[in-house]
């Protein structure tokens, strides 16, 4: 799942597809279904305040999405919850969504991910799995996640789907709590032979992350910052493509690495993500529904129904005024809209921290945007 992610590629795959075909027409290419809101963990960022207890999307919803996914030609799909492993048609899931040709995902807390499961759901169509390592100490680990043992749990995960076959994503939520040991575990990542490393903004939300941020100090000193050193390891260390879904990098970071992406895929469109109840969010962390799919699925061209409902709640978010100095503005449009929702003064908070060009006079600026 992306929220504000940049992923670092030490080997080809096959996620970039989706901004292949993205770039063709520029309507959505790539569905995350949450199939539960439940989960077996109790994370200290949790975007979708998921429980032990919950709702699962019915079986047969989940295969009319991916209908319409191909329908549409939507041609990736990611599963996600909650926790997914909880979801109890999740094979058949992945199955049937393969049978229909797409590429399929999994985000999973690993807590369930034995080595049967991996080559179970690898045989089933799954090609990738992502999962957290949110620090190297175990118990620091634990504490984040909510879960005694999820360390252990998530390193024998990574292993267990590499050994099955499957690309590994490693992910880690940058937070004051690991900032320091952030490099580590990208090493941690290389000797464990995963192909992809991946790194989260701890993005405010409605959901418990919010509160948490504030009362546990979470927020990391200088997300791009880190950034950029984990670029630059990358890049003389074997890193081929950079995956970035942050609308503030690269823009003033140089490297010899390809870059896909560079922009918000949910306000650019790229991404519908659904909730178990069907309800789609203009962005994972914002959980105000823009529409129920369900509700409209039999009678829309799903594609344009989506952009429609976007534009529609994208109004009144116009870039800041006091972007339009900005040399950077052209590209980051303002920056991420959630970041923007919870700052001050309605810009991006960590746009302070680029190195941003000499700015301009209101009227040159003027001359560049014309």
């Amino acid at each position: 799942m992306i929220i504000c992610a940049i992923t670092f590629d030490w080997k080809d795959n096959d996620a970039k597809e989706k901004f292949k075909n993205f770039g063709k027409d520029h309507f959505a290419s790539w569905g995350v279904i949450e199939l539960t809101s439940m989960c077996n963990f109790n994370c200290k960022w949790c975007f979708a305040n998921a429980g032990v207890s919950g709702h699962n999307m019915h079986i047969e919803d989940v295969k009319k999405l991916i209908r319409s996914f191909v329908k549409h030609n939507i041609r990736q799909v990611t599963f996600s919850g909650g926790e997914p492993l909880m979801y109890p048609h999740i094979r058949e899931v992945i199955e049937y969504a393969k049978s229909q040709g797409l590429i399929v995902h999994m985000n999973t807390n690993g807590y369930l991910f034995t080595k049967e499961i991996a080559h179970t759901l690898k045989d089933a169509g799954l090609s990738q799995i992502e999962t957290n390592i949110d620090s190297l100490y175990p118990e620091k680990h634990d504490y984040i996640r909510g879960r005694e043992g999820s360390f252990q749990r998530a390193v024998q995960t990574l292993k267990n789907a590499k050994d099955a076959g499957l690309t590994c994503v490693m992910q880690t939520v940058l937070t004051r709590q690991n900032e320091d040991e952030i490099l580590d575990i990208f090493k941690f990542a290389r000797l464990l032979g995963v192909q992809r490393s991946r790194v989260w903004d701890i993005t405010p939300s409605d959901g418990c992350a919010k509160k948490n941020m504030d009362e546990l100090n979470l927020m990391p000193t200088n997300y791009l910052e880190t950034i950029k050193k984990l670029t630059e390891y990358a890049s003389m260390n074997g890193g081929q493509n950079i995956e970035s879904s942050d609308p503030l990098f690269p823009l003033d970071e140089c490297t010899n690495m390809s870059v896909t992406g560079g922009f918000c895929v949910f306000s650019a469109g790229l991404v519908i993500n659904i909730s178990p109840k069907g309800d789609v969010f203009f962005c994972c962390t914002d959980r105000t529904p823009m529409y129920n799919i369900f509700e409209v699925i039999d009678s829309v061209d799903l594609r344009e129904y989506h952009k429609a409902q976007l534009k529609n709640s994208l109004k009144g978010t116009e870039v800041p005024q006091t972007c339009n100095a900005c040399n950077f503005n052209s590209k980051c449009r303002g920056g991420c809209l959630t970041r923007r929702k919870y700052s001050d003064d309605k810009t991006d908070y960590w746009c302070k921290y680029l190195k941003k060009p000499e700015v301009l006079s209101g009227e040159q600026s003027s001359e560049i945007m014309a």
